[in-house]
């Protein structure tokens, strides 16, 4: 009967453990849909090449439909994107810190026009952003290290492709760091 009983408990603890790690990958992860809705599509898309569709991400930085995060957040978190402790390490931000990501994001110079060409688990960072109601509605995954990259749902004009520019290479760590300590 003891013996049952541990391999009862065993099976246990190693379902929890499974479950516990499909949980924390969805959620530093993407887990869900990721469609363009179609208006976004012919906005910035359908284009014969790429200086079309710069040009339409150009003319669309200040339209605020597009800016970043596309609507209001009352909180902002930043999580290392980190197996199993990524939720232990995050960081609230300040309203102002919160700003100072939000007009980061907006401004144009602090991104190049390269072309991503990393994958989000790479990422040090996840920026979440909340709404009132406390539904996430904004998600960005921060590559610094390797790559100087983000991946924005959804995306925004400013950002260009996610690719950052040497301003923004030195703005992002400094504040995140800010942001850590």
């Amino acid at each position: 009967m003891k013996l049952f009983i541990r391999i009862l408990i065993g099976i246990g603890l190693t379902l929890l453990f499974i479950i516990l790690t499909v949980f924390d990958i969805a959620d530093r992860t993407i887990f869900y849909s990721r469609a363009i809705p179609n208006n976004e599509i012919k906005e910035f898309h359908m284009f014969k090449n790429i200086d079309e569709e710069k040009e339409a991400y150009q003319r669309n930085y200040s339209n605020s439909k597009y800016l970043f995060p596309r609507e209001v957040v009352k909180k902002a978190i930043l999580y290392k994107n980190q197996l199993f402790i990524s939720r232990l390490t995050s960081e609230n931000l300040t309203e102002n810190e919160m700003h100072q990501i939000i007009d980061l994001f907006n401004d144009p110079t602090n991104f190049d026009w390269d072309e991503t060409t990393w994958s989000i688990q790479e990422s040090e960072y996840i920026l979440r952003f909340f709404n009132s109601k406390g539904k996430e509605v904004r998600k960005v995954w921060v590559c610094l290290e390797d790559c100087g990259m983000l991946e924005s749902i959804p995306f925004a004009p400013t950002m260009k492709f996610g690719a950052l520019s040497m301003k923004g290479r030195e703005e992002l760590p400094e504040l995140i760091n800010e942001i850590l300590k």
